[in-house]
């Protein structure tokens, strides 16, 4: 008979609440707070203030991109290219926008699996 420790116990619970609330957290959750930090924060602290608009979106897709490290090199370069896209957006047309934009990539991407497939190259 298997022993089962709790540590596993535990991870299983994890794996198994993250699986319930994965479409909610990647289309609304996800969208909400990274265009809030990487897109509305910098946009309100550094370009209003600076101007830079191409400085600050460019530092705030690095960042961007970087996050997505752990889906691999290949989907942070789509990440970076993505905040790009998020960032002329948000200064376009605003916050709410951005999100809309954020989501609906992440709608394809589960839709598609866009990203385990860029994972594998």
């Amino acid at each position: 008979m298997k022993k089962i420790l709790a540590s596993e116990m535990v991870f299983e619970n994890i794996l198994e609440f993250t699986q319930k609330i994965e479409p909610v957290w990647t289309i609304i959750l996800v969208p909400v707070w990274q265009e809030l930090v990487f897109r509305y924060l910098p946009y309100k602290f550094w370009y209003l203030p600076s101007g830079n608009i191409l400085l600050v979106g460019i530092v705030s897709s690095i960042v961007f991109a970087l996050i997505h490290l752990y889906f691999g090199k290949w989907f942070v370069l789509l990440a970076f290219f993505a905040g790009l896209l998020y960032w002329v957006i948000m200064v376009k047309f605003g916050f709410i926008y951005a999100i809309l934009a954020h989501s609906a990539i992440n709608i394809i991407d589960l839709s598609f699996g866009i990203r385990y497939y860029v994972m594998n190259l």
